[in-house]
């Protein structure tokens, strides 16, 4: 189901598809968590949705359950040392007894209970199995030791305690295998949330059935809609015979790589006629962005020379409303090119001007052409309207357009140039393709997130990757309010891929996420000592700083990139 929507309306259904997608995969990634924490016998005091400021709490058992502000994280507040952190030797405090035992402490101002006094010490872990317990100098100057009872309630403010855990009840009391299974199971989650949602995806759509070959669908704005329907059956490819989507696609696939830019196929019409087609391929050239998708029929003035005409222009690359550097836009007529060969990051040998007549000189030219500056003499159809005696614009005025390199399209699994007819196989239930697809999904998701990674930090001659190249939670809303129109099935594949990448960012070995601290706990496997908690909380901490001075920055680039301040203010 497509809907259409705009302006503001549009904007409102993203904002709760978006934060619907966000919140679910922080819940899924906590309750791994918290499920797990809880098994083994950890106690958990807060489970938080969102950061900043709680906008709603609510106490369930031994766990506060906070919904707060902002929707960019989560916590689980495992016991652990966070009581110790809490209290300090000359805190004035309140306490609450039963048969001399203390039931609540109170460190509010309020500083209600039955006894006050200023705290001398206190040691809540219990180790030895003596207990825990505190000591007061009290008001009248006496000093006195009091027993902790296993229950207590430590009071913070008038709305927020937690209870204070003994030793065997912290993060740190575990085995190392247990804190490991506590951490991991944040990110677990988070995967089998993709495998179930790719699952939900594939019984709505299907998978392919390969043993026809009966056309499922013919796409719009394809050459080969104007050629095919719904239902034609495929019986040979350029004179050979098919008899399934297989042998079509291993033919299809060894023909195209000599780049051509036609195919014949001979077909079985829903009236059981023969039919041979000579099909135009619908050409796109990912490498910069350009393809003949969807030409419109313009009214070109007589004189117009032959070239390659565009259709739909990529807005990453060239559109004159996303760029004004790049101006080439659909029903533009490219001319001439000059391709200019990076040698290394600093210099670039220069190639000669080659005229251009039609697509096919156009692939010929730029089908091995790596990392590279372009420039096109073309014929700018909104320049003829306004000026129709020099509609050119010549190699010398155009800005370059920056190919994407080999090593980039290939990493992230694109094809630098794609020739398409725009048909696809007859889609089924089944259910052990179902699973077997649900689970590619998720392993092509996972495996795309290290590919990406390789090219951010893997040396390089030409880096075409950086960290301005990576998306806040700005640029995650900008892709749901794309996706909104397209439907349901489209916004589950994003969630699912969201929820692989936001599970494999937590075990990146740094500190302040989950991955950090599993790499703590290898050390102590290793050396058999704990590392030293200052250390890892100042280290946490400061990590925890620079992350979010990364986040801050990578918003302002999608700020800029999205265009969210004039977006705003037209709304």
């Amino acid at each position: 189901m497509i809907l259409a929507l705009s302006g503001f309306l549009l904007v409102v259904v993203s904002l709760i598809v978006f934060v619907f997608i966000i919140g679910l995969i922080i819940i899924v990634h906590e309750f791994g968590h918290f499920l797990v924490a809880r098994k083994a016998g950890i106690l958990c005091n807060e489970f938080s949705i969102g950061m900043g400021p709680c906008i709603y709490k609510h106490q369930f058992k031994n766990t506060l359950f906070c919904l707060r502000a902002i929707p960019i994280g989560g916590y689980v507040q495992m016991a652990d040392d966070e009581t110790s952190l809490l209290l300090t030797k000359g805190d004035r405090l309140s306490l609450t007894l039963d048969d001399d035992e203390v039931v609540k402490i109170d460190i509010s101002k309020n500083n209600s209970g039955d006894i006050s006094g200023i705290l001398e010490e206190f040691d809540f872990t219990n180790k030895n199995g003596e207990g825990m317990y505190l000591t007061l100098t009290l008001d009248d100057g006496m000093s006195k030791s009091f027993l902790v009872r296993d229950k207590a309630i430590l009071y913070l403010d008038k709305n927020s305690s937690i209870k204070i855990a003994s030793y065997n009840e912290t993060f740190s009391s575990k085995p190392i295998w247990k804190r490991f299974l506590t951490l991991f199971a944040g990110p677990c989650m988070n995967f089998l949330l993709a495998i179930i949602i790719y699952f939900i995806y594939y019984c709505a759509i299907g998978v392919p059935n390969y043993d026809t070959n009966q056309i499922g669908e013919v796409g719009y704005g394809y050459a080969g809609s104007s050629y095919l329907e719904t239902g034609d059956k495929i019986i040979a490819v350029n004179g050979k015979n098919v008899n399934s989507w297989y042998e079509f696609e291993d033919i299809i696939d060894e023909y195209n790589k000599n780049y051509p830019t036609e195919v014949e196929l001979k077909v079985i019409n829903s009236a059981g006629e023969e039919e041979t087609c000579l099909i135009p391929y619908s050409i796109i050239i990912n490498s910069i962005g350009i393809s003949n998708l969807q030409i419109s029929d313009n009214n070109y003035p007589e004189g117009v020379i032959s070239g390659a005409i565009l259709g739909n222009v990529g807005l990453n690359y060239s559109n004159k409303s996303a760029d004004p550097k790049y101006p080439l836009s659909s029903g533009d007529i490219i001319t001439a090119v000059r391709v200019d060969n990076y040698i290394n990051s600093d210099t670039t040998s220069m190639g000669e001007v080659v005229e251009i007549t039609s697509w096919q000189d156009l692939i010929n030219n730029l089908k091995d052409v790596d990392v590279a500056e372009i420039r096109f003499e073309y014929y700018d159809l909104e320049k003829a309207k306004e000026n129709p005696q020099d509609p050119y614009v010549k190699i010398e005025e155009c800005e370059p357009l920056v190919s994407w390199g080999n090593e980039t399209l290939t990493n992230q699994g694109i094809e630098k140039i794609e020739l398409l007819i725009g048909i696809s196989p007859v889609y089924h239930f089944e259910l052990g393709g179902v699973i077997t697809s649900a689970f590619k999904g998720f392993w092509n998701d996972f495996t795309l997130v290290f590919r990406t990674l390789k090219l951010l930090i893997a040396p390089s001659g030409i880096r075409q990757v950086g960290v301005s190249n990576l998306t806040s939670v700005v640029g995650i809303f900008g892709m749901v309010k794309n996706l909104v129109q397209t439907g349901i099935l489209p916004i589950l594949a994003f969630t699912a891929m969201l929820s692989v990448n936001i599970g494999i960012v937590n075990l990146l070995p740094i500190p302040a996420l989950d991955g950090g601290r599993i790499i703590f706990l290898i050390y102590e496997f290793i050396t058999r000592k704990k590392p030293n908690k200052k250390f890892e909380a100042a280290l946490n901490g400061i990590c925890f700083i620079l992350l979010m001075l990364l986040f801050i920055y990578v918003t302002y680039n999608d700020i800029l990139r999205f265009n969210l301040i004039s977006f705003v203010w037209r709304i």
